[in-house]
C-alpha cells in the first residue's frame, strides 16, 4: 500500500527530535567543542598537555626531555596551546650582578672616593698632591665633589661634615659591591660607572589552564601519523588517502609578521628628498667636521657674532685646527670681512685667519651651500642638502645635539625677491602640505632681504622656513656672480607632524616594538 505524500513514519520522527534534543543539550555541546578543539591540535600540543598532566609545572627544557620534541618544537607549540586557552606560559625574571674587572680592584682596594676622603680627613691637601697618590685622581675628586663629602677652593681639597660622617661608615654602594646586591637606584649607578654588570636572566614556565585540564583528560597520542600539510608529492603518490588529515581552526589568529622595511625616519627624509629632485634639485653634501671657514666666515658671519661661541658650537680639540685649500679664496673673504674688498660694503673691520682655521662640529648646513658655490662656474642652478648638524644643548623632547636641517640654493640671472616667495610657495604646499601660506620678515646674517615663511598645518600656524638673497660680501668672493635665492627649513618639526610624534628623540629610536609598529611613511 502506498503512502500518503509527505507521511512520516511515527519512529523515526521520535527518533529525530531525540536526536535535536541531543544535540542541544548543554553538556552535549561541551563535548562537541571539546572533541573539535582535540580535533585541531597538532600533535606536539598533544604531548605537551599529556606531559603537564603529569609535572604539572614544568619549563620548556624538562617538557622536551620528557616528550622527546625539540626544545623549538615545544616553544612553537606552547605558544599555540596558550592561544587556545590550554596552558599558561609565566615567565620567571632572574637577575644576576656581577664585577667588571674595574668593580673587582675597587672592592679590593676600595673606592676612589673613598681613599681620597681618608687621604684629607686629617687636614687639607692640594689637587696636585692628590693626582700625584691615586692613579684616578680625577675620578675620586669628581666623586667625592658629586657626594658633598669635599670643597675644592683655590685648588685645595677640604672634607665637609658629609665627608667626616662618610669616614665612618660603610656606604650603600660599598656594600652593593661588596655584596652584588643592593637597591635598583645604587645598583643603577655602579652600572653606570661601569663597576658592575646586570644580567637580567630568566625562564618560562608551563602550566595547565582549567581548559586544559578537561581536555588533557580525553587526549590520546595516536600512533597513526597525521598530515598536516598537502604537498605535490603527497598528492601524485596518493600518501593522503591512506592517513589521516588534521583539521585546522581557521578562526585562529595567525602569527603577526613584521615585514623588513626602513625607519620611519629615513622614510620621511627620503619622501622630502624625492620632491626636492622632483623639483628640479640635485642633492649635496659636506662634512661634519668643518672649518670655521665654512661654517661661518664664507657667510659673512663677523668673528665676535654670538652664534660663534662657545654655547652654540662644538669644537674639535685634536686636531684643533685645519687649513683652507684655496688661498686666494681666504684672501678675498678676509678683505671682504676687513673692509668690504669689491662688494660695495664696509666689512667688519677685523678679521682672524687663525680663527678662520679652528675645526668645529657644522652648525648649520648653509656651510654645504657655500662649499656647493665655492666649486660653481656658474648658473642656472638649484642644490639641496639633508643632513645633520650638532650644537651643544641640553638633551629633552624638544632639543637634541644633533638633528637634520634641510636646507637649498638656487642660482640664475635676474631672480628676484617675487622668484623666492613663488619658490617658497611652491615649496610649503608640495612639502609641507600647507593648507594656508603667510610670510614675515626675517633676519639672517647672510642674506638681504630675509623672510620667513608660516604654514597652516593640521589647523596650526607653523614656522616652518626662513630664506632670503645672499648678500654680496658671500656670492662676490666665492666666485658668483648672479642672484643666489638661499632656503632653509625645519625639517624635524615636519617630521614630528608627519609621525604624530611629541618628542624628538623618538625620531633616532631603536625601540624595537615602536619601529614595528610605526606605520609606512607614504
Amino acid at each position: 500500500m502506498s503512502k500518503p505524500a509527505g507521511f512520516v513514519h511515527p519512529g523515526r520522527e521520535i527518533c529525530r527530535n531525540a536526536w535535536n534534543d541531543w544535540k542541544s543539550h548543554p553538556s552535549h555541546k561541551r563535548c562537541l567543542i571539546m572533541e573539535d578543539l582535540i580535533a585541531k591540535l597538532h600533535p606536539h600540543e598533544k604531548k605537551i598537555l599529556l606531559v603537564l598532566s603529569k609535572l604539572n609545572i614544568a619549563t620548556p627544557l624538562d617538557i622536551s626531555k620528557e616528550s622527546g620534541l625539540s626544545l623549538d618544537a615545544v616553544n612553537k607549540a606552547g605558544q599555540w596551546a596558550s592561544i587556545k586557552g590550554l596552558l599558561k606560559i609565566e615567565k620567571e625574571r632572574k637577575r644576576r650582578v656581577e664585577l667588571t674587572e674595574e668593580g673587582q680592584r675597587y672592592v679590593e682596594e676600595g673606592l676612589p672616593e673613598k681613599r681620597l676622603l681618608l687621604m684629607v680627613k686629617d687636614g687639607k691637601k692640594h689637587v696636585n698632591e692628590i693626582r700625584k697618590q691615586i692613579a684616578n685622581a680625577n675620578i675620586a675628586i669628581a666623586w667625592a665633589k658629586r657626594k658633598g663629602w669635599i670643597k675644592i677652593e683655590n685648588g685645595v681639597i677640604e672634607i665637609t661634615e658629609k665627608g667626616i660622617k662618610a669616614c665612618k661608615q660603610i656606604g650603600e654602594d660599598e656594600k652593593a659591591l661588596r655584596d652584588r646586591k643592593g637597591s635598583e637606584r645604587v645598583l643603577k649607578e655602579l652600572e653606570h660607572r661601569n663597576l658592575v654588570k646586570i644580567i637580567e636572566g630568566g625562564r618560562s614556565l608551563f602550566m595547565l589552564t582549567d581548559s586544559g585540564k578537561n581536555i588533557v583528560k580525553n587526549i590520546s597520542v595516536s600512533e597513526e601519523e597525521e598530515i598536516g600539510q598537502i604537498t605535490p608529492d603527497i598528492i601524485k603518490s596518493g600518501a593522503w588517502k591512506k592517513k589521516k588529515l588534521r583539521e585546522y581552526d581557521i578562526l585562529m589568529p595567525a602569527p603577526k609578521i613584521y615585514v623588513a622595511k626602513l625607519h620611519p625616519y629615513i622614510q620621511f627624509l627620503n619622501n622630502v628628498r624625492m620632491k626636492l629632485i622632483s623639483l628640479g634639485f640635485k642633492e649635496v653634501s659636506g662634512p661634519f667636521v668643518e672649518l670655521e671657514f665654512w661654517n661661518c666666515d664664507a657667510l659673512f658671519m663677523p668673528q665676535d657674532h654670538p652664534a660663534r661661541s662657545i654655547h652654540d658650537m662644538l669644537r674639535v680639540k685634536r686636531p684643533a685646527r685645519g687649513a683652507v685649500k684655496d688661498k686666494n679664496l681666504l684672501e678675498r673673504v678676509r678683505l671682504t670681512h676687513e673692509n668690504g674688498w669689491i662688494t660695495g660694503s664696509s666689512g667688519w673691520g677685523y678679521f682672524d685667519v687663525n680663527k678662520s682655521i679652528e675645526l668645529v662640529m657644522r652648525s648649520q648646513t648653509t656651510a654645504v651651500s657655500a662649499r656647493t658655490l665655492s666649486k660653481l662656474k656658474g648658473g642656472p642652478a638649484k642644490f639641496f642638502t639633508i643632513d645633520r648638524v650638532f650644537r651643544p644643548d641640553i638633551v629633552d623632547a624638544n632639543h637634541l645635539f644633533e638633528f637634520h636641517q634641510a636646507e637649498g640654493i638656487v642660482i640664475g640671472k635676474n631672480l628676484t625677491f617675487r622668484h623666492l616667495l613663488g619658490f617658497l610657495e611652491v615649496f610649503g604646499k608640495e612639502i609641507a602640505g600647507a593648507e594656508k601660506i603667510r610670510f614675515r620678515p626675517g633676519y639672517f646674517p647672510f642674506t638681504e632681504p630675509s623672510v620667513e615663511m608660516d604654514c597652516m598645518v593640521n589647523g596650526k600656524w607653523l614656522e616652518v622656513a626662513g630664506a632670503g638673497i645672499f648678500r654680496p660680501e658671500v656670492v662676490m668672493p666665492l666666485g658668483i656672480k648672479e642672484s643666489v635665492l638661499a632656503w632653509g627649513i625645519g625639517i624635524t618639526r615636519f617630521a614630528m607632524i608627519k609621525l604624530k610624534i611629541s618628542d624628538l628623540r623618538t625620531l633616532f629610536t631603536k625601540d624595537i616594538d615602536y619601529l614595528r609598529d610605526a606605520s609606512m611613511v607614504i
